[in-house]
């Protein structure tokens, strides 16, 4: 029997679970899709803007360093956390990257600590992140990043839209109260996730910086079958397309 459950902020206890899709659509989980589906081979999530620092000074300048503070590049980086701000030629040159959010990398480093297979998940890759962990076990979580430890109304309608699919696919799922919310919510945009989206604060903000084509990019679905896993390379959790 299939159970879904949807945590909605990091800040809540996690649940056991035998996987976990993370979800942070404005904008670090569609930014590490994007990533690899342009090319990019590995991508290190850390929590802090000096761990960042650190690591690309030990692997050198051939590293992306990526990533945002209120939603903008710390000082030194070379991209902040817009899926829109790199090419296929970008990442042929530079195929690695450490990334730094304020919300996103928080979230699937704390997934990980399960010690269970860990997922990118957002609009873009949808259904393949549902067929994803469908494969990988019958208790699929989804934890969303939130905005400074509360809960983001984009987020969740984000996995709304996900419950969805796993409802069609197994119509028997037994759903927490989070991933009833979540589906209520999804359901309450009449199947159009960019006008739920642009309900939430994140997303007025983002606007506010001039950024609508990111928040168009990232409501876009099912754009690819890319579903990168955290896994371990050398001493940190990464995502890796080898």
């Amino acid at each position: 029997m299939t159970e879904i459950d949807v945590v909605l902020s990091p800040a809540e206890k996690l649940p056991e679970m035998d996987t976990w899709l993370v979800v942070d659509i404005l904008r670090a989980t569609s930014n590490i899709v994007h990533f690899f589906h342009q090319g990019g081979r590995l991508m290190i999530p850390v929590e802090e803007v000096d761990q960042a620092r650190r690591i690309r000074e030990t692997y050198g300048d051939e590293w992306l360093l990526m990533g945002e503070r209120d939603a903008l590049p710390p000082e030194g980086f070379d991209m902040g956390n817009s899926p829109l701000e790199y090419s296929k030629d970008t990442l042929q040159e530079k195929p690695f990257a450490v990334i730094t959010t304020t919300n996103g990398t928080k979230a699937l480093i704390r997934a990980r600590e399960q010690e269970v297979p860990v997922y990118a998940a957002c609009a873009r890759n949808a259904s393949a992140a549902v067929e994803r962990a469908l494969n990988t076990g019958e208790k699929i979580g989804f934890l969303c990043a939130g905005r400074l430890g509360r809960v983001a109304l984009d987020d969740v309608i984000c996995c709304g839209l996900m419950v969805e699919i796993i409802r069609r696919i197994r119509n028997d799922a037994v759903m927490s109260d989070g991933a009833v919310m979540a589906l209520e919510l999804w359901e309450s945009c009449f199947g159009n996730l960019r006008r739920g989206v642009e309900q939430a604060g994140h997303c007025s903000l983002l606007y506010d910086m001039g950024m609508e084509k990111d928040i168009a990019f990232c409501c876009e679905t099912d754009q690819t079958e890319i579903v990168p896993r955290l896994s371990s390379w050398e001493q940190y959790p990464a995502f890796m397309n080898y």
